[in-house]
């Protein structure tokens, strides 16, 4: 490398770009350089205009591109997020900061909070957004919200869930890196799974000029190849469906530790327009992007059938519709409820299944005020709100095992006493949550439903087969043979293994055992 020299970095003049220009000031000075920062005004901080009067793309960065250009400043910081797909002529995007989290936070006012809604939003609540991604995905989660667009910077948002409006909904990489204290808000995180966020969500983009050689070896210096790799498909599915920044698409990726891609998209031609959603995994990037473009551009048309009776307002219906699927719906499994009293006093009650929470709550029980609600899955907490009730403790994994350890560590929370924990349960109930905590809880299992296969079904012959339970395969596979040209999908671990003791091992599993893990594999 040449002799250092100093470095004058372009930055806007807003409280997070300060911060994001600060810190790679820092990382630089850490490595030797002399390092100033140069903040520039852009279209973007001229908060009296709406994002739909600024015209073009790129209005959070043109101007600092611009000095770029004319040899004022040596480098740009930008929130990756924020720039177009294309660099513009003599600009070069050489490097990329790590990842903050790149989930989307809801912050609401305690007085909106209703833990027996999704989102813990109370009915008709007023949240403030200017993303029409953002907008998209939560109408499609609760069509009964009010959405008001918002502008300014972090903290005059954030302070609008205190005054005018019930909710705000901001990226928690921000939040984070401003260290705002968040103790006056209910904060709902909502997982990039969940709400797909903006691709390259979370993370900073060094930009320099192409001839600037210099530049390059120093911002290699700075570079994050692994989080690279996986901004590599999200911009690209960006680029192929033609959006921006301010396009109702979101694009996360990540990697696990064998190495493969696990990809969730969502695209709407509008902000009101419910969201055609993927998720996909695979080794390959290239054909990872150009799968998860086709499936957004072009979906088709196929044929389905879930064995669980669909509520014409469940997202997963809903889901279907718009991705314009012929599909059939009913369990293959007869339900009775079984009477109860008696219950214990208990630390937790904690549900497997919807009919778990639906048979027991029917029977109206009694339980202590400190008690505390925890479901296996999104699905089984859908229930519990539908009932009524707030749920403590949510898994997050398709693997009853892992949800139980989740549960676990989150209920323990450094308390030395054995917890006591109620399953509601079926008569014949495979009991693996408590199976994977024996020893470490008190259990007290009660029967609250009973079921047996129906044989009394006829099934059309769909191209996407969607199994919710073990017992729901037993009365398919009796009946009906599978074929390798039907798209088998497992709603979970032990789904899947019912599916295994058939022959049938080429089924797949949602990311999540929720209505929109279901409705992101359906395509």
């Amino acid at each position: 490398m040449n002799q250092p020299k100093k470095i004058i970095i372009g930055t806007r003049g807003s409280q997070l770009a300060l911060w994001q220009a600060h810190f790679t000031q820092k990382n630089l000075q850490d490595l030797g350089f002399e390092v100033e920062l140069k903040i520039i005004k852009t279209k973007g901080d001229i908060v009296t205009l709406s994002f739909d009067k600024i015209e073009g793309k790129g209005f959070f960065t043109k101007e600092i591109e611009e000095a770029l250009l004319a040899n004022e400043i040596d480098l740009a910081v930008h929130s990756y997020k924020d720039l177009p797909t294309e660099s513009p002529e003599g600009l070069l995007l050489a490097a990329n900061s790590y990842r903050e989290d790149p989930a989307d936070w809801l912050l609401i006012n305690p007085n909106a909070v209703d833990k027996t809604k999704e989102l813990s939003l109370k009915l008709g609540a007023r949240v403030g957004t200017s993303s029409p991604r953002r907008k998209a995905q939560l109408l499609a989660l609760r069509p009964d919200l009010q959405l008001v667009d918002i502008r300014g910077n972090v903290a005059t948002r954030l302070a609008k869930a205190q005054t005018e409006l019930d909710a705000v909904v901001l990226a928690a990489a921000g939040l984070r890196r401003l260290n705002l204290p968040l103790d006056q808000y209910y904060l709902e995180k909502l997982s990039p799974q969940y709400s797909i966020p903006a691709p390259a969500q979370g993370v900073l983009a060094y930009q320099i000029r192409s001839n600037d050689t210099y530049m390059q070896q120093v911002a290699a210096q700075l570079h994050h190849q692994t989080v690279a790799d996986c901004l590599w498909i999200e911009r690209t599915i960006l680029q192929q469906l033609g959006g921006g920044c301010q396009q109702p698409i979101g694009v996360y990726c990540e990697q696990d530790a064998q190495q493969n891609y696990h990809v969730w998209a969502s695209r709407s031609t509008a902000w009101n327009e419910f969201p055609n959603r993927i998720y996909i995994k695979g080794t390959d990037k290239v054909e990872l992007a150009n799968q998860a473009t086709e499936l957004l551009l072009n979906p088709e048309r196929k044929t389905v059938f879930i064995s669980r009776k669909l509520n014409p307002d469940s997202y997963l219906y809903k889901a279907l519709v718009a991705k314009r699927h012929i599909f059939a719906s009913g369990s293959l499994v007869e339900f009775s409820p079984v009477p109860f009293n008696n219950l214990p006093a208990t630390d937790w009650v904690f549900f497997s299944s919807r009919n778990a929470a639906h048979y027991f709550f029917s029977q109206n029980p009694t339980l202590p005020p400190h008690t505390k609600i925890a479901a296996l899955g999104g699905g089984t907490a859908q229930t519990i709100r539908e009932m009524g009730y707030a749920v403590d403790f949510i898994g997050h994994h398709t693997d009853t095992e892992a949800v139980a350890q989740q549960f676990l560590a989150a209920a323990n929370n450094n308390n030395t006493t054995t917890l006591s924990v109620l399953f509601p349960q079926a008569a014949q109930s495979l009991q693996n949550v408590q199976k994977s905590l024996e020893n470490k809880i008190i259990a007290h299992n009660v029967v609250v439903y009973d079921n047996k296969i129906t044989g009394n079904f006829i099934l059309p012959a769909c191209e996407i087969v969607i199994f919710t339970s073990p017992l729901n395969v037993q009365a398919y596979c009796q009946k009906y043979p599978l074929l390798r040209t039907q798209k088998l999908v497992a709603i979970g671990k032990t789904t899947g293994k019912a599916l295994e003791k058939f022959g049938y091992n080429w089924y797949i599993m949602p990311h999540s055992t929720d209505e929109l893990g279901l409705a992101d594999v359906c395509y």
